[in-house]
């Protein structure tokens, strides 16, 4: 028998290398080779995880093959001409199996480095998800969705509030000219959007629908479907009247999908929804306080750090998230059809909106929070005001008890019945005086003059005409400037500082120890676009048509927030909200600042000052306070009365919001 004959029968009959011989370990040592060749069947050289087994020969000092050719060869069948060949020529034969594995592998590794070479197929890799069946009017099946049942449809679609949207994002890029930007466009940005959600929270909360519930999950599938009015369109060649598209609708229960888009150097790049969770991350890092690459500046807790904040925010996490969600249904974005989440235009028509805006809106809260309750000590004017003070009067009754009111705002009549012996009685019965404001639901003719041209029949809010009358004292010897600013809340809601409602402020000055009654148009309020747009004319003024968006795309983005400026403000037919038939109950809140140097214009500029900053765009903000105050930080001890308790400039009651079937129009 030979050497190699009995080494190889000792292992077949042995469970462990140490029982090897000490001939056989030599021969082997020799022959390692003969170890691969003869396909040993005994348990140690088939162990599944082959590193112990090379331990165990290593220890022997028996060098053996690497694990990926020993396995191949190991489950090769057995070959009676190989097996010739080897007892015959066995060094040819390790020559020849080393180098086809060589061979093998240079091969391998040249096709692997020719693939990454070549440039993905994002196209197929990046697959749209099923699309939306659509019946030949446009929507889905009415068993899938029916925008007769959607309680606030006539609200998220109302063209006006879709109109103050747009032009608002035209007014206040959030880009540079001439090294100039916007004033406070990043704080402005954050208020804005805070102040159509605490709208659109108010007008659910009126209909018994729960709050918009924040997008924080960017994993689990998003219940809230889309299906856009089917005479919604986008263009798609660019031309006016030329070649219009549908936007895309979105089922339910879609997930936040990586995008792939054009990057700057007109190459492929990936939006990764990990991505979006970082910049999340890095963002609560800077608002902690903290600092990192991203971030290596420290942002402080000072109101001049909110430009600043809402600015990184609105840019990065804000923008990439409308993307992403905009091109759920299409996530290779290249040459596909966005839904209305990307850009300006129609994106408040869709529930998703609205979620991602209130998660955007909390980051901020989450700053504000951390800067806590505000001091008002240093803006506590000599100026009281009550609680009976605040007066509301229907402008078509005031009309017919005193039709040339109308020229100074009834300020004389109001000091004559309010002021004067009346300055300290409650009037809460006075025949002209209401506590409760109203509403309506109009129908009207509607063009879709952004879209197609074709005509439709919408409902659509209007309230009824008022004034506001308060009674304020000047408690010094000398004249004080005053601003004056009113606020509504649902009566729920009133201790969440980001749920209040600014509704206007004006400036008004009093003589020494003068008791005066102000009064102020609600259809001049600072917050709306002036004008009020009450006909159905002066509604589709602000639209932006095809033809004069391409009139406005010869301009600098400068130029065109300029020319479009008098058109942003808020819908006059959306400034409070619907209320309910039984009536809602809010609470109005006034507080009256120190008017000296807080820049609050006093004339009736066109356009909405308070939401849409300065009309030139070097302008400064005209209100040095900051955006939503007082309503900008938290309560004290998170309760709106324990904030206000005992300041004499401030002064706030209950009011009803009714939804009518009619009332008299001026």
């Amino acid at each position: 028998m030979s050497v190699s004959t009995y080494c190889h029968n000792q292992v077949r009959d042995i469970s462990h290398v140490t029982e090897l011989s000490p001939l056989c370990i030599r021969h082997f040592k020799e022959n390692s080779h003969n170890i691969f060749e003869k396909r040993l069947q005994s348990p140690w050289t088939k162990r599944s995880t082959f590193q112990n087994f090379q331990e165990e020969l290593n220890h022997y000092g028996i060098v053996q093959f690497k694990r990926e050719n020993f396995v191949d060869k190991r489950d090769d069948s057995n070959d009676k001409t190989d097996s010739k060949i080897v007892k015959n020529d066995k060094n040819d034969t390790i020559v020849t199996v080393v180098n086809k594995i060589l061979e093998d592998k240079k091969k391998k590794d040249k096709e692997k480095k020719e693939k990454e070479k070549q440039p993905p197929n994002y196209k197929e890799l990046f697959k749209d998800p099923p699309q939306v069946k659509l019946m030949a009017d446009g929507w889905p099946n009415k068993n899938i969705y029916d925008p007769a049942n959607d309680k606030m449809y006539w609200w998220r679609n109302d063209p006006v509030l879709n109109q103050h949207h747009e032009h608002w994002h035209i007014v206040m890029p959030s880009g540079e000219f001439n090294g100039t930007s916007k004033d406070r466009e990043g704080e402005n940005f954050i208020y804005m959007h805070r102040h159509m959600l605490a709208r659109y929270d108010a007008n659910r909360w009126c209909l018994g629908m729960p709050l918009v519930d924040p997008l924080i999950d960017y994993v689990s599938p998003i219940p809230e479907a889309f299906y856009p009015p089917p005479f919604l369109s986008q263009s798609a060649d660019g031309i006016p009247g030329g070649r219009r598209i549908p936007f895309p609708a979105r089922p339910p229960y879609q997930v936040f999908r990586d995008i792939v888009t054009n990057g700057d150097d007109n190459t492929e790049m990936v939006f990764a929804v990990s991505d979006l969770t970082n910049i999340l991350n890095e963002i609560e890092i800077w608002i902690d306080g903290k600092t990192d690459q991203v971030h290596p500046t420290k942002l402080n807790l000072t109101d001049d750090e909110a430009a600043s904040l809402g600015g990184d925010i609105e840019v990065v996490l804000h923008n990439i998230g409308h993307n992403m969600l905009g091109f759920i249904m299409h996530p290779y974005t290249i040459n596909a059809a966005p839904s209305v989440l990307v850009g300006a235009r129609a994106g408040t028509r869709d529930p998703l909106f609205w979620r991602w805006h209130r998660h955007i809106d909390n980051i901020y809260v989450k700053w504000q929070n951390l800067l806590g309750p505000r001091n008002f000590s240093n803006d506590m004017p000599p100026v009281t005001i009550r609680e009976n003070d605040l007066i509301l009067s229907f402008t078509d009754i005031l009309l017919e008890v005193d039709k040339s009111g109308v020229n100074d705002t009834w300020v004389k009549f109001a000091n004559e019945k309010f002021g004067g012996k009346y300055f300290d009685k409650d009037l809460s019965n006075h025949p002209v005086v209401t506590k409760t404001l109203q509403t309506k639901m109009k129908i009207r003719d509607y063009v879709w003059l952004e879209d197609g041209q074709d005509h439709e029949m919408i409902q659509y809010l209007y309230p009824r005409d008022w004034i506001w009358f308060i009674r304020a004292q000047n408690d010094s010897p000398k004249p004080v400037t005053l601003t004056f600013r009113i606020w509504i809340a649902p009566i729920d809601l009133i201790d969440k500082h980001a749920y209040w409602i600014e509704i206007d402020k004006f400036k008004r000055t009093l003589g020494p120890y003068e008791k005066a009654v102000v009064s102020q148009r609600a259809d001049q309020a600072v917050v709306i676009r002036k004008p009020a747009q009450k006909t159905t004319k002066q509604m589709d003024d602000t639209a932006i048509t095809p033809w004069f968006k391409d009139k406005l795309d010869r301009l600098n983005f400068a130029e065109i927030a300029e020319k479009t400026f008098c058109d942003c403000g808020w819908p006059y037919n959306l400034i409070i909200p619907r209320g309910s038939k039984k009536g809602s109950t809010f609470k109005l809140f006034v507080y009256v600042s120190d008017g000296t140097n807080d820049l609050v214009r006093t004339d009736t500029q066109c356009g909405s000052t308070l939401l849409c900053g300065g009309e030139k765009w070097t302008d400064k903000v005209p209100d040095i306070k900051p955006f939503g105050y007082p309503f900008d930080r938290p309560f004290k001890d998170g309760s709106f009365y324990k904030t206000f308790q005992g300041m004499k400039n401030v002064a706030y009651t209950n009011i009803t919001i009714k939804w009518v079937e009619d009332f008299p129009e001026v």
